[in-house]
Formats: structure tokens, C-alpha cells, sequence
């Protein structure tokens, strides 16, 4: 699984999407893959886009998206797994490009959002996956996004000494609705959660319903911290996330 990173925004650099690339690729080899029982994918910057080959999923950094407010979101677009990264959203309001700032875990930056897309590219590659869970009597259905219901935490990874932001994810323990917290966590990579189907500040999770009748409905339920500027971003299609 090759991963391709290009840059078409003129709010982050060339060098800056290099070492974002860097970073993820360590977190997927050191830290996502494993935790998923799965082969880290290679992660890769292009600064030439022609040269990307054709069977690669596609990062695209933006600066803005048609939809205010969106920072990203991967999709499955015409038999083609891609993502979107958008900066502009993130560097107006409040944000940074890529520097893991300790005092301040929760800020928002550029990478980390690079991050979030690519873990949630590599654990549901089609964007369609849902897990069962708490709620069976109600038929809730959980979108298997392994960022965001912890999207909001980030924690550093070391590339050419200097400490870039990547997202916190979640393990497989979180899809387990059986799961017994003294026996199955963590159920995140930072060990925020302690218990399944449960989200940390500044998180959300996509939730859909399967009525009597065979209809899906899907809604996105927020931690109070989100934002409203973020939660405008949140598209309605269950193949885009």
C-alpha cells in the first residue's frame, strides 16, 4: 500500500509536507500498525504530482475547502481512496502547521490533521466500515474512524529534532462492545478512554441507525468542547469522513 502526500497549498511548504509525511510514516510503523495487528502502509511526499503512480491513495493538502470550516476528511471517490487536508481552517483559527506544542496538546495543527486522515485512510480504507455497538436494542451503528473520538489529542513524534504533532487513535478494544476496562484497554494509543464506544474532549463520533424498514440514518454526536466552527465542517455522506 503505497500513500502519496501532494501539496497544492500555498499555506504549507513543500519541506513542511516532507516532514509531515515523515512523521506519519513513523507513527503508522511504530505505533498504528502494530496496535492494529497490520503492515504499516509507505507513506510518501510528491513534489511533483505527475510522478505519483497511478494504484497510490492520494493526500491532497489544500488551502481551503468548498465547505467552510472543513480541516479534512478521506473518501472513496470513483473507486479511488483519497483524503482532503485543508490548512487555511486550522492556521485562522488558532493553529499551528506542525510544532507539538506540550503546554498545549490540544492545539490544532496542520499535521496532526494530516495524521487523523491517514490513520483513518489505513483503518477503513473505503470509508464505509461500522461496528455494533453498546446500544444494540437501539441498532446504533459506530463508523470505524480510528481518530475522531479522540481527534482533539495529539502527542509528538520526532523527525530531524523537532517534535511534530500527530493525532491520538484508537485501538482495537474500542470496537469491542463486550470489552471489560480492567481487562481490555487501552483503548486509545494515549490511554484517554476507559471504555468502549466513548469519546474524549473536543472528539466526535458518526452514528447510524438501521430501522425496522431497512432505512439508514447517521448522526454525528460531539463532545460539548468541539467548537461550532469545527462542527459546521461535518459532511452528511457516510462515505466521506
Amino acid at each position: 500500500m503505497l500513500i502519496a502526500l501532494i501539496n497544492e497549498s500555498t499555506l504549507v511548504s513543500n519541506a513542511d509536507c516532507n516532514t509531515m509525511a515523515a512523521a506519519c510514516q513513523i507513527q503508522l510503523n511504530l505505533h498504528v500498525a502494530p496496535a492494529w495487528n497490520q503492515k504499516a502502509p509507505t507513506i510518501t511526499f510528491y513534489a511533483d504530482k505527475t510522478k505519483v503512480p497511478g494504484y497510490a491513495w492520494v493526500v491532497n493538502m489544500l488551502d481551503n475547502s468548498t465547505q467552510a470550516g472543513a480541516l479534512g476528511y478521506h473518501s472513496l471517490d470513483n473507486d479511488l481512496v483519497d483524503a482532503f487536508i485543508f490548512a487555511q481552517p486550522v492556521l485562522s483559527n488558532g493553529g499551528t502547521t506542525m510544532v507539538f506544542d506540550p503546554k498545549n496538546p490540544s492545539q490544532y495543527t496542520v499535521s496532526a490533521t494530516t495524521s487523523h486522515e491517514i490513520c483513518e485512510m489505513f483503518g477503513d480504507r473505503f470509508a464505509n466500515g461500522f461496528s455494533v455497538g453498546t446500544q444494540i436494542s437501539q441498532g446504533n451503528l459506530y463508523a470505524q474512524e480510528l481518530c475522531d473520538p479522540v481527534e482533539n489529542d495529539s502527542y509528538p513524534i520526532t523527525v530531524n529534532g523537532v517534535e511534530i504533532a500527530v493525532s491520538n487513535f484508537i485501538f482495537p478494544s474500542w470496537l469491542n462492545p463486550e470489552a471489560v476496562p480492567s481487562k481490555n484497554m487501552p483503548f486509545d494509543y494515549m490511554k484517554k478512554l476507559s471504555a468502549p464506544y466513548t469519546m474524549d474532549a473536543g472528539g466526535y463520533m458518526i452514528v447510524a441507525s438501521l430501522s425496522n424498514e431497512g432505512q439508514v440514518t447517521s448522526e454525528h454526536i460531539f463532545s460539548e468542547s468541539v467548537p461550532q466552527w469545527k462542527r459546521d465542517y461535518v459532511k452528511s455522506e457516510l462515505y466521506r469522513r
